[in-house]
């Protein structure tokens, strides 16, 4: 065999030109970092319009409470003492419960990753899940929490049944798609204490 063969054969040989399978373990190694770190950076902005919907509620929740108390009397103001109450402390409650999760899932990003990669080797299905969950979050900066919290319910679903497996996860999805329902929940009823804040007000002056 002449040098120049040689040469050639050395070339071409298999093991220099074969490269890691996109669609192999490092293919889903990466996309399962790309979705904890788009999940992460979701939470992150979450936590951040939590924390601005907690201050509205407190302001308005304890405001309208104090000055509920002051403007009415009698079996009002004990009925307003209980019924009052239970409404501001559900409001600012169930965002500070939303915040407490968030950390707790924040606290735990490395696990995530591990178990996303698990859940995407597990089956066809739950792996174009996860690439299209990716695929429609990416990108997409200027959209709101809420409407990118969306995007994570079809990841939701297909853990929902493996929950024992994935508790992380589990608790990372939960966390991020009842979020909004919590921070509604509380703005509703700032707004109300601060409707009938100027009711009480007006029965004060007058």
């Amino acid at each position: 065999m002449s040098d120049h063969e040689a040469d050639d054969d050395e070339a071409i040989r298999p093991d220099d030109v074969s490269g890691p399978d996109p669609e192999g373990s490092d293919g889903l190694d990466d996309m399962a970092r790309r979705a904890v770190e788009l999940l992460m950076s979701l939470l992150r902005r979450a936590n951040a319009l939590a924390g601005g919907v907690l201050i509205f509620a407190v302001i308005t929740c304890v405001g309208g409470y104090l000055i509920g108390i002051a403007a009415l009397g009698g079996g009002l103001r004990a009925i307003w003492i209980v019924v009052g109450g239970a409404a501001a402390l559900w409001a600012m409650g169930s965002v500070m419960a939303a915040m407490f999760r968030l950390g707790a899932v924040r606290r735990g990003s490395a696990l995530l990753v591990d178990e996303v990669r698990s859940l995407m080797g597990g089956d066809a299905e739950s792996e174009r899940t996860v690439i299209e969950t990716v695929e429609s979050t990416e990108g997409a900066d200027d959209a709101g929490v809420v409407h990118l919290s969306r995007q994570f319910f079809s990841l939701r679903d297909v853990v929902t049944g493996h929950r024992t497996d994935f508790r992380a996860l589990s608790m990372a999805l939960a966390s991020i798609t009842t979020l909004p329902g919590a921070m509604a929940l509380a703005t509703v009823i700032g707004f109300g204490f601060a409707f009938l804040s100027v009711i009480f007000g007006l029965i004060l002056v007058f």
